[in-house]
């Protein structure tokens, strides 16, 4: 998948600058190659990024592709967000099975602690199983029924490799909302290299670009790092941006919603306003709640 993003930047940048010379620098991270703890257990922050964000702060790289939703809401100093390409369906996706088939017991595998509850709020009694790696032998278990009966993959993984007709059913975002940031790349550059930003902002898409910046306000607010049970969908109309946000409690018995409306030139706004409106509804305690359980399954 890092390879497929890194081939598809370098190519919307040759499209734009026909002379650039690209070279790829492939470089593996905490969370690539630990393939074996759950998520939450290897440190979620920058577990994907932190490697790679280093590269470029030695100057051995120009620029780094990272999947947004991966990225910290808080870069380190020196480094910007220079770009942000048109995204792909954002939305989860479930292979194996289909929401209205969800049963107690059913075994569901995924690694996300977002997933996992709001899968326990559409269905109590799910046996989640967690994964984590590529997506092909993932595919297989739900196909196979080998230790799982259904997984949840991103809709945006499955286009990206060909493989979306697996997909038993690409899920609403207001039934069940996706990561902030998925389905979005991000270009992230050194500050001072102002030409190679300058380049990069002729791939940005405008509407994508908003729609995360307004996600990844309402993480800032919330104070919640990728692996925490936030989920979000961005719809637009007549130039206006609704951004809707759930909190869910890890055992998926409690959940928060609300949304936030706001135009174009106002996405930090919009996320921060949203952010406001679900703590004033109690959304600290099922945060806190989901930290605990990061925790515990962290090792000592």
């Amino acid at each position: 998948m890092a390879r497929w993003q890194a081939n598809h930047v370098a190519g919307l940048i040759r499209s734009v600058e026909p002379a650039a010379e690209v070279r790829m620098v492939f470089v593996s991270s905490v969370g690539d190659e630990d393939r074996r703890s759950v998520f939450q257990q290897i440190g979620a922050i920058g577990a994907f990024t932190k490697e790679s964000e280093d590269t470029l702060l030695r100057n051995e790289v120009d620029l780094v592709v990272h999947s947004l939703k991966d990225l910290p809401t808080k870069l380190q100093p020196g480094l910007v967000l220079a770009a942000v390409p048109k995204r792909e369906d954002p939305r989860d996706a479930i292979c194996g099975a289909t929401l209205d088939q969800l049963r107690p017991g059913l075994r569901v595998a995924t690694g996300s602690i977002r997933r996992k509850a709001q899968l326990l709020s559409l269905c109590s009694g799910l046996d989640i199983r967690s994964i984590r790696g590529n997506v092909s032998p993932r595919l297989r278990k739900a196909k196979t029924r080998e230790g799982i009966d259904a997984t949840l993959l991103a809709a945006a993984g499955l286009t990206r490799l060909g493989l979306l007709h697996e997909a038993s059913q690409i899920l609403d975002p207001h039934v069940f909302p996706y990561a902030v940031g998925q389905g979005a790349l991000a270009a992230e550059a050194r500050e001072e290299d102002t030409a190679l930003v300058a380049l990069l902002q002729k791939i940005e898409d405008r509407k994508s670009r908003i729609e995360v910046d307004a996600e990844r306000a309402l993480m800032r607010s919330l104070d919640a790092g990728c692996s925490l049970p936030v989920g979000v969908s961005a719809t637009w109309l007549a130039g206006t941006l609704t951004l809707r946000g759930q909190v869910t409690h890890p055992d998926g018995q409690t959940k928060i919603a609300d949304e936030s409306v706001g135009r174009a030139n106002q996405a930090d706004a919009i996320g921060r306003s949203l952010g406001h409106k679900l703590l004033q509804q109690g959304a600290e305690e099922l945060l806190k709640a989901a930290l605990r359980t990061v925790e515990e399954q962290r090792p000592t």
